[in-house]
């Protein structure tokens, strides 16, 4: 198996000798979802693949994963053959699919070309554990290598270019929320640097790339008949988004127990006052909030700031009556009393 595996690389740029269990787990999990969206919307599914844990090199400080192909590499081949394959491939990795050819070793491209390409998918993929010949282990490294390439950049490449490639936010949802979670990830480590994908000390993503990356996620199908959850928070303002018309990147903040939180805000009159510049702007504001959200409270989700109630220490307005929220959410919301008295009048 070991001829048939590429390996990735998430190097940690940290001044310590350690990083938590969880941030080498839980990277190395949306890693894995990445490369999962891929599969599942590029090559329909048909990549068989597993996902390996590889021993880490002696002092350093990176999380290593195997990406070991076990049939279906027929696909990434068809794929990469293809006009629009080709766009694709060259518009996410700035390289065209000859490129990470050339890549594996010298004369890979030219074996490539000359193998035959007769073969059913059937015989072509083989069993687990069965060997292939010279022309299928070729194309098994070339499909696995387009795999990791395509997984490293689209970790790395802002929202603009990937789109532009065809790796829209709403069809490719699912890597999208896989690679917030992993940026997320490396935000809760404090002494994390940067981050870089490669077994040399480059760190092309810096600390404060951590929140550029993440985007907006539009409601995932299943959340259609999700309730809404109604509260009142106080959050401080850690990196506004004062383009309104931004719909890619979040406001973010912390809640009073310090935990991150991603948000758009809503409120049209707060918007009113910051066309009129009425608000008195600090470096960190604090804000007083009405908002929305769907999952549990300590990990919402779709976060939705209806109301600004506060803007540092200043009053802008009330919190919305229980009929004003029906409207808005639909009647099957529910109220979260977080702030004492202020929803008692909603029952």
């Amino acid at each position: 198996m070991d001829s048939l595996r590429s390996t990735f690389t998430i190097h940690f740029d940290v001044p310590g000798h350690e990083i938590p269990l969880s941030t080498f787990v839980r990277t190395a999990e949306d890693t894995a979802a990445i490369v999962a969206s891929l599969n599942k919307l590029l090559f329909e599914g048909q990549l068989k693949y597993e996902i390996l844990v590889l021993p880490p090199e002696h002092g350093s400080f990176k999380s290593r994963i195997g990406l070991a192909i076990l049939a279906g590499w027929g696909a990434v081949w068809s794929f990469t053959e293809s006009d629009i394959g080709q766009a694709f491939v060259e518009g996410l990795t700035a390289h065209p699919p000859a490129y990470w050819a050339r890549q594996l070793g010298e004369g890979i491209r030219d074996q490539l070309a000359a193998a035959p390409d007769d073969s059913s998918p059937e015989e072509e993929d083989g069993q687990e554990g069965e060997s292939v010949d010279d022309s299928d282990e070729i194309r098994c490294r070339f499909s696995g290598a387009i795999v990791i390439e395509a997984t490293k950049s689209f970790l790395q490449s802002d929202t603009d270019r990937l789109e532009k490639a065809g790796i829209t936010i709403s069809r490719f949802r699912e890597a999208y929320a896989a690679r917030n979670d992993f940026y997320n990830t490396c935000a809760e480590l404090p002494d994390l640097r940067a981050i870089g994908f490669e077994d040399e000390p480059v760190f092309p993503i810096s600390r404060s790339d951590f929140f550029h990356l993440q985007v907006a996620l539009p409601p995932a199908p299943d959340d259609a008949d999700e309730p809404w959850t109604v509260g009142i928070v106080d959050l401080k303002v850690t990196s506004p988004n004062w383009d309104r018309e931004d719909r890619q990147r979040f406001w973010k903040g912390k809640d009073g127990k310090g935990r991150e939180r991603l948000f758009r805000i809503e409120d049209e009159h707060f918007w009113v006052l910051v066309k009129a510049e009425r608000l008195s702007i600090h470096i960190i504001d604090t804000i007083k909030v009405q908002w929305a959200f769907q999952g549990k409270a300590g990990s919402p989700k779709n976060i939705r700031v209806l109301m600004v109630l506060e803007f540092n220490g200043e009053i802008l307005s009330e919190a919305l009556d229980k009929n004003a929220l029906n409207a808005i959410l639909g009647a099957f919301s529910k109220i979260e009393d977080t702030q004492g008295d202020l929803f008692n009048d909603y029952s």
